[in-house]
């Protein structure tokens, strides 16, 4: 497929302190990318260099051919931010109509867009009140609006479902699934809700401390994940680890939980079955480790590789 953005060894200093550090990557048209990692990871930073709000330090970047920052790269981009900012005196209406004529749609263009997408995140009701008075979650909806309202070909949205109740969320969440569907829009989401993002996105991007971590479709990611690992609990997990261990495998406890790497995981699960009948224990739990967004997150940036790959 066509790549829509690339970036090529990018760095980005802020005196001495280097937020982001050599980093790469590209994004295909038509697909959800989720950016994901820890406070000061480098994340916003990215979102910022991509829009062109900020220059990098040193390395290069193209947005569908146009070099970051340009203003070719930005007409085809919609940027909502974590924290929105809005205009104390304009109502929801005067607020995204006048952001679509700064996006380039015609006064009237940009009254029928307003009004398509106001009904779409269910916000009729308060189209002429003032936008600063709005909740943090409708806030964060209108930030979402001004960021589509002039049809872009790519998405970056910077904490999208943070403060938005349940109902909220999902909307947002199908919202997405949509747009990308029916327009093929790339989407750039950056999110600490990750039961969330694993639900929509095709393509996870992990960094910390601005380097690159983890840049794979999501499927190839659990499946070389989930590859070889088992769960098991019993009323002994001590002798069930030293078992396992004089057996071959490759065994660690966590939260109460043996964790097991096994080639032949039916092999194993045999194993275990007849150690416990045979020594009368209760199995309390015997499974094979489901992948998600959070355990990656766990094994991969706050230092748990070694569990990951036992």
């Amino acid at each position: 497929m066509d790549k829509i953005i690339e970036i090529s060894h990018l760095n980005k200093k802020f005196g001495d302190f280097t937020a982001i550090d050599d980093l790469s990557f590209s994004l295909e048209s038509g697909k959800i990318y989720g950016i994901i990692g820890p406070n000061g990871a480098g994340k916003s930073t990215t979102m910022s260099l991509l829009m062109g709000l900020i220059y990098p330090t040193m390395g290069t970047g193209m947005v569908k051919g146009f070099p970051l920052g340009s203003q070719e790269a930005k007409q085809i981009m919609g940027y909502s931010p974590e924290f929105p900012s809005f205009y104390s005196d304009m109502n929801c209406l005067e607020y995204l109509v006048y952001m679509g004529t700064l996006s380039g749609l015609t006064y009237d263009e940009a009254i029928d867009r307003t009004k398509e997408l106001i009904k779409e995140f269910d916000l009729e009701a308060h189209l002429f009140k003032k936008v600063n008075k709005f909740s943090t979650g409708m806030k964060k909806k209108v930030g979402l609006i001004q960021a589509m309202i002039h049809d872009p070909e790519i998405l970056l949205l910077d904490e999208p479902t943070a403060n938005l109740d349940p109902t909220s969320r999902m909307e947002i969440i199908d919202t997405l699934k949509k747009l990308v569907t029916q327009k093929k829009m790339t989407v750039l989401i950056s999110s600490h809700v990750l039961t969330e993002l694993e639900m929509i996105i095709d393509h996870v991007i992990m960094i910390n401390k601005g380097r690159i971590v983890l840049d794979q479709p999501l499927s190839e990611v659990q499946e070389v994940f989930n590859k070889e690992i088992l769960q098991v609990s019993c009323s002994d997990n001590q002798q069930m680890m030293d078992y396992l261990t004089k057996q071959g495998y490759e065994c660690s406890l966590l939260k109460e939980k043996i964790r097991i790497k096994a080639a032949d995981k039916q092999a194993c699960k045999q194993s275990i079955v007849e150690f416990v009948y045979q020594n009368h224990f209760t199995l309390n739990l015997l499974q094979e480790e489901a992948v998600t967004l959070e355990n990656l997150y766990k094994q991969l940036v706050e230092g748990e590789q070694d569990e990951t790959h036992i």
